[in-house]
């Protein structure tokens, strides 16, 4: 991940609102803890099939992944591909620019 490309993909995936709702969520999990789409849908206030939609772009993207258990599949945050998005941000950005946005605010 070293382009513009990467973050606009990025920022492109997270500018939907329902994306957006479920990789919070999906951050707010322990290490290890995954969610699977029924409790999603549940939590967002939406269907399984739209939820099930979403996390196949950030599936695409690489923000999140899944495992089967049992009969469910279940879906958890990489971790690691988020800091290095948010690292790219600051490569771009640069750190004086993220934190005097910060302190601004």
């Amino acid at each position: 991940m070293t382009d513009t490309r990467d973050l606009a993909s990025f920022f492109k995936a997270l500018s939907d609102e329902t994306r957006l709702q479920l990789v919070a969520l999906l951050a707010q999990q322990e290490p290890g803890n995954a969610l699977c789409v029924g409790r999603l849908a549940h939590e967002l206030g939406t269907t399984p099939s739209n939820v099930s939609q979403h996390l196949r772009v950030l599936k695409n993207l690489g923000l999140v992944h899944r495992e089967r258990r049992s009969y469910r599949i279940h879906y958890f945050l990489d971790q690691e591909r988020l800091a290095a998005y948010r690292a790219l941000v600051r490569e771009l950005l640069g750190q004086d620019f993220l934190t005097r946005t910060e302190s601004d605010a």
